[in-house]
């Protein structure tokens, strides 16, 4: 049984491919005809969906750059119209199928079903060109907040290419997808131990983000772990930290969410930074104030330190973000009286704050013997 059609046009091409074969000498065969039949048909449809998909997107490129706009120039960067108009040839070639074919045929249905499966993967190959697209816009223009959106990015590729499959397998074997996912108790439950990090992996983005738990360029810290540093990427296989030394660890998303870690924003977002300082105080320099019995020597002290802290302007005084200026004693230790500084500095940056919480210290723990105090030193052996 043949498998070429029978129509006016086929008819007339196998008649111009059997001239041709004896022109070049070729015995008539069903098969060399039925081939080259194909072949051409195949060559056309493919043509013609190459010229639609070129035409298309010239014109589309044509009409943005008129725009002009920001968005439009973003669409051609990433050349998200080329790959979206990649479903044009399939289609074409759908429509030719007819004309390779007989309809009757068991070449014509597993053609089409082929095609078919041509046709879902270059359409899910545009959909992740949108996903990139929208995501690329968000993530550099309006995600202020530097969210980490990678993870949900990600998230719609994997989702998208799952649906792609299911749908392309469903073709091939010509059953309802519906079906098809009944069948697949067993073998989801293996794939969900196997890919068991990456399924976290999703999770654990979608939380990071949707709580806003950690944005990239945040400063974290991860105890039990080398991490102390900036945030660089955040996605469904891993979190990036640039530790201050220039060295990188990478962590599973899953970790920040099951686990405690410190993130610094807030110190940021504040302007202001912590120095929480102990000055141990021998506790046999500490005497009662000769014309007040009622006060001691370390009273005035603490109360100098208070007055220095106010008063100094590279501290914060704003009272913003729970912002104090305290000067408290702590519980006696055997090695001496301890004595707590607690404040703000005014920035953040780093040797900045290095710098005024030196220039604080060194004051303070000179003042003392002014005031006939002892900073406490542990006794060295000679």
């Amino acid at each position: 049984m043949t498998v070429i059609p029978q129509h006016k046009i086929a008819s007339w091409l196998v008649n111009a491919i059997n001239d041709c074969l004896q022109w070049f000498g070729i015995s008539h065969s069903e098969t060399a005809e039925a081939i080259i039949y194909f072949i051409i048909v195949l060559g056309i449809a493919l043509g013609v969906g190459w010229l639609l998909q070129t035409v298309v997107v010239g014109a589309l490129r044509r009409i943005v750059r008129r725009k002009n706009s920001e968005w439009g120039n973003e669409l051609l960067r990433e050349r998200t119209l080329s790959k979206c108009a990649r479903v044009i040839p399939p289609l074409v070639l759908l429509g030719f199928l007819p004309f390779a074919f007989d309809n009757d045929a068991a070449w014509h249905t597993w053609a089409t079903r082929i095609v078919a499966v041509w046709f879902v993967i270059c359409f899910g190959y545009g959909v992740c060109a949108v996903l990139r697209f929208i995501w690329i816009r968000y993530d550099t223009a309006a995600n202020t907040r530097r969210l980490p959106m990678r993870g949900i990015y990600d998230l719609g590729l994997g989702l998208t290419w799952l649906i792609v499959a299911i749908i392309s397998v469903s073709i091939l074997i010509d059953k309802s997808p519906a079906m098809l996912l009944t069948g697949l108790g067993a073998v989801a439950a293996a794939m969900m131990f196997v890919f068991k990090d990456t399924i976290l992996g999703f999770v654990a983005g979608i939380q990071l983000s949707n709580n806003d738990m950690v944005r990239v360029g945040d400063w974290i810290t991860v105890p039990n772990t080398p991490a102390d540093g900036v945030v660089e990427d955040v996605n469904i296989s891993v979190v990036k930290v640039r530790n201050f030394d220039n060295t990188m660890v990478y962590l599973p998303p899953y970790s920040l969410v099951d686990n405690a870690f410190k993130n610094w924003r807030g110190m940021s977002e504040f302007g202001i930074r912590l120095i929480s300082r102990n000055i141990l105080i021998d506790a046999s320099t500490i005497k009662a104030d000769e014309k007040d019995p009622s006060t001691t020597n370390l009273t005035l002290f603490r109360k100098w330190c208070l007055d220095y802290l106010n008063n100094n302007p590279h501290l914060d005084h704003s009272g913003q973000g729970n912002s104090l200026i305290m000067v408290r004693l702590m519980a006696q230790e055997a090695s001496g009286v301890p004595m707590q500084l607690y404040c703000f500095t005014n920035t953040t940056v780093w040797p900045d704050y290095e710098a005024i919480q030196s220039e604080v210290m060194e004051h303070v723990i000179a003042a003392a013997n002014q005031f006939g105090l002892t900073v406490y030193n542990y006794p060295t052996k000679l």
